[in-house]
């Protein structure tokens, strides 16, 4: 069964694309929702700076293997020009994520939290809609604009 959907995933490009693209995201959504933890709960930075902090390094994250495996350094443009791109495309997710939880906090209090009124279960309630719902324009973005062109630039330099 597993060889017969490995087969089918490799036959479609795409797909397969899309299957490295989640990796690489559960990768960052990893190190995203683990420093998020130890800013936001240990340290008790406020929310909306701790996932800014730990959007940071996932975008980082993201950039080095999507552009080197998922991507494999398609597209036009030098890497720098991949990556502002790239960061564009997840400041906006970090926007979108931002409005996606602050969404979440109404729906569940009934209110935005004040400082001290963040609860850790509805935090992370609102942290995994929010993720799940910017990955798809994080995909979707990065397919079509920061790595639209499948061949690999012959001089590209690499990262």
């Amino acid at each position: 069964m597993l060889t017969r959907v490995r087969a089918f995933v490799a036959e479609h490009e795409a797909l397969w694309q899309f299957v490295k693209f989640c990796v690489v995201g559960a990768t960052s959504a990893v190190i995203d929702g683990g420093l998020f933890a130890v800013f936001q709960v240990y340290l008790t930075v406020p929310w909306m700076l701790a996932r800014t902090f730990s959007f940071t390094v996932a975008v980082i994250n993201g950039f080095i293997w999507n552009r080197i495996w998922t991507f494999q350094r398609s597209g036009t443009g030098s890497s720098q020009s991949q990556f502002v791109k790239f960061l564009a495309i997840n400041i906006v997710g970090l926007v979108l994520n931002l409005l996606i939880m602050n969404v979440m906090f109404y729906v569940q209090l009934g209110h935005l939290p004040h400082a001290h009124q963040q609860d850790k279960l509805q935090t992370a309630v609102a942290f995994i809609v929010a993720t799940i719902t910017v990955s798809v324009w994080n995909f979707v973005a990065n397919k079509y604009w920061t790595f639209k062109n499948g061949a690999p630039t012959a001089n590209e330099p690499a990262l």
